[in-house]
């Protein structure tokens, strides 16, 4: 992550424990909050460059200070941290948020039903498909902090995807698991400091990829990269899920 405060160390043992603190930070900030599911080891281990056992080390770390707690087969939580206010409001309505099992089923329902739509539409490009779906990506650059229209810009981009497959019904599926999503999708991007500033623009770069795609009428790789895409977006948000 070009963000990443990741000072270099030479022996193991500093690295878990640089990861520890740099997490702890995040938990006194305020940035992460009780009861938040901390990103997967995956996406940790490739922000901060090292392995994931040395990520699981630093976690252990912060388990033994008891500001963290696993809960078996769902992931790592916070367990204790002062909340302070988010720039990009968070707090909608979604009752689904409470259900691991729900989210993670629509992830990987978005893996099967948008890497379809995406090399659907990659077989039928058009110029005018192409420039909506490349008006959704240029509204997620930002200056300063992000938006709430550069939340908008990314269910945008995904709907507009849907549409240029030309299957109505793959598109209304795809609005129908979307939409419920901008809660958690908000919530993920309002996050500031050093391990989560660049989620947005990671997201972004993972756009602009399915475009390069599309403009190159790639169906095979369009549905390669959008199936990922919607595995690390999971993967951001805590949850490990596969794409085949």
């Amino acid at each position: 992550m070009s963000e990443m405060n990741v000072q270099p160390v030479e022996r193991r043992p500093h690295l878990a424990e640089h990861i520890a603190r740099s997490l702890s930070d995040e938990i006194a900030s305020g940035r992460l909050r009780p009861g938040d599911r901390l990103p997967t080891e995956q996406f940790l281990s490739q922000n901060f460059g090292v392995s994931r056992n040395v990520v699981r080390e630093g976690i252990a770390t912060l388990r033994a200070q008891g500001l963290i707690q696993s809960r078996q087969g769902v992931g790592v939580f916070v367990s204790a941290a002062p909340q302070s206010p988010e720039p990009l409001v968070a707090h909608e309505s979604a009752p689904f948020l409470d259900g691991d099992d729900t989210i993670r089923n629509m992830f990987e329902v978005r893996a099967v039903l948008e890497s379809q739509a995406a090399a659907l539409t990659a077989s039928t490009m058009t110029p005018r498909k192409l420039k909506t779906i490349q008006a959704a990506v240029l509204r997620m650059q930002y200056e300063g902090e992000p938006t709430l229209d550069t939340v908008n810009a990314d269910l945008d981009f995904h709907r507009a995807v849907a549409a240029a497959s030309g299957n109505d019904y793959l598109e209304t599926m795809i609005r129908t698991v979307l939409e419920p999503m901008r809660a958690l999708i908000t919530m993920n991007f309002a996050r500031r400091g050093p391990v989560f500033s660049n989620i947005p623009h990671a997201a972004r770069g993972e756009h602009e990829e399915l475009v390069q795609a599309f403009i190159d009428r790639n169906a095979t790789a369009a549905r390669q990269i959008m199936g990922q895409h919607i595995v690390s977006a999971a993967s951001r948000f805590g949850y490990d899920i596969k794409f085949f």
